[in-house]
């Protein structure tokens, strides 16, 4: 029996000020967004952790935003109220 090829598209739009470069909006579907929230799972050290073993340096000026931002998610993104807290 022959494998079955499944074709996995994930539509994503960003508006985007080359001026300054940044990304002022993101638009996905779920399946986009499920996968980038679960990787607000992994435990930070985790994080650190393997980052340290790349020849490059790892800057994670970011970080300070990304609570906040997830924090205001707005709940009808999670299946319930105590998902979003979880996450956080």
């Amino acid at each position: 029996m022959l494998p079955i090829a499944v074709k996995n598209d994930i539509s994503l739009k960003a508006l985007v000020d080359k001026g300054s470069n940044t990304i002022i909006f993101v638009e996905s579907d779920n399946d986009f967004i499920d996968v980038l929230l679960s990787f607000l799972t992994i435990p930070m050290g985790t994080i650190v952790r393997r980052a340290r073993k790349h020849s490059v340096p790892l800057e994670i000026g970011c970080m300070s935003n990304l609570y906040p931002s997830v924090a205001n998610i707005d709940v009808r993104h999670f299946q319930t109220e105590a998902c979003k807290e979880m996450l956080l």
